[in-house]
């Protein structure tokens, strides 16, 4: 699944595909049937590789690993280095200190109240399964966001309460 947070106006994602045959589903809009395409990937005697990233954010469980600071304006790659589906949002703390305590409440499970502290949010990846990545231009308010994985375990966690929260600096 592929699935980077589209703002409204232009915007662009980037992603590797094995050849194969695929469906492509867009959930954005509300109704009883969402438009839907199906197409079909060649193996290519020559294929293209991505762009080199600037940096580089992966999930594993029940951690986040890579870059601690994300340049506003930059190609960053986001990645599944582990075994479970992982989800990859976040949520800007109006100061560190802010983020941090986001952080906390997230790992207590007390998601509401870290929403009310969030100044704004962004989902920067919705599912990726086992060595997944994709990679996409971050353009975001510089400051504190924290990235967190809402994903269940089989028990009913959230992978947030399991240590899958994180603070992160953007900065311009």
């Amino acid at each position: 699944m592929f699935s980077p947070q589209a703002d409204k106006g232009t915007s662009w994602a980037e992603v590797s595909l094995k050849p194969g045959n695929y469906v492509a589903v867009d959930l954005s809009p509300s109704g009883a049937t969402p438009p839907l395409t199906t197409f079909t990937i060649s193996k290519s005697s020559s294929p293209a590789s991505l762009p080199k990233p600037a940096a580089s954010l992966n999930s594993i469980e029940f951690a986040f690993r890579g870059a601690g600071t994300l340049h506003d304006g930059e190609l960053v790659r986001f990645g599944n280095r582990g075994f479970l589906v992982h989800m990859m949002f976040g949520a800007r703390g109006a100061s560190k200190a802010k983020a941090e305590q986001i952080a906390a409440l997230l790992k207590a499970g007390k998601d509401g109240k870290a929403e009310k502290l969030a100044d704004a949010s962004y989902g920067f990846f919705s599912i990726l399964t086992h060595n997944q990545a994709e990679q996409q231009i971050v353009r975001l308010r510089p400051g504190y966001w924290v990235i967190a994985c809402f994903m269940d375990t089989q028990d009913g966690r959230e992978h947030t309460q399991l240590g899958m929260e994180r603070v992160i600096h953007i900065v311009k």
